[in-house]
């Protein structure tokens, strides 16, 4: 159901946080409550540019974040509302998505390394503690923890229906 008092002026709401932290579950949540939105996947990103051969160093991981940033900011310009779930946490994106992207808005998602390997959605941290997984952002991959997110979200001590709230939330008052 649409949300009354919810602009429909281009933007985009950037989710992010590591592996675990429920970043496609809170940008699915929120598709319902805003029609005719495009929803982003990063790892559905990568299928659909063709890089998931990419490599997952500091570097490859950066250049594809702005690929990213520069697509959401092309949907936006034309009236749109991105929704995107990435990890890209890296400073220089948050800022050029300041500067350059209408209507952002950063959403950081954090939990406890313990919650999120409990919910390993992909197996990742599973991989990783056998050695079958190299470059894992936020393990031996360094992140950049968001300065100035417009919200963040604890999402251990949080419901995905809680998390959803305080989104729907801030967008009113956007």
């Amino acid at each position: 159901m649409p949300v009354s008092g919810i602009s429909s002026c281009g933007r985009v709401i950037w989710i992010t946080g590591l592996s675990g932290a429920g970043k496609s579950t809170l940008a699915r949540a929120l598709m319902p409550h805003l029609p005719g939105a495009v929803l982003l996947d990063g790892d559905d990103l990568r299928a659909v540019l063709g890089t998931e051969t990419s490599g997952f160093d500091r570097q490859s991981r950066l250049r594809l974040a702005m690929i990213y940033a520069r697509f959401c900011k092309l949907l936006a310009d034309q009236g749109h509302t991105v929704v995107i779930a990435t990890i890209s946490l890296f400073h220089e994106v948050h800022a050029w998505n300041r500067a350059h992207v209408p209507g952002y808005l950063e959403v950081w998602l954090e939990s406890p390394e313990e919650v999120r390997r409990a919910r390993d959605p992909k197996g990742l941290y599973a991989a990783a503690a056998q050695g079958e997984m190299r470059q894992m952002a936020g393990q031996d991959t360094p992140v950049d923890v968001p300065l100035a997110p417009h919200l963040t979200l604890d999402t251990a001590a949080l419901s995905p229906a809680q998390c959803l709230d305080a989104l729907l939330k801030l967008l009113r008052e956007k």
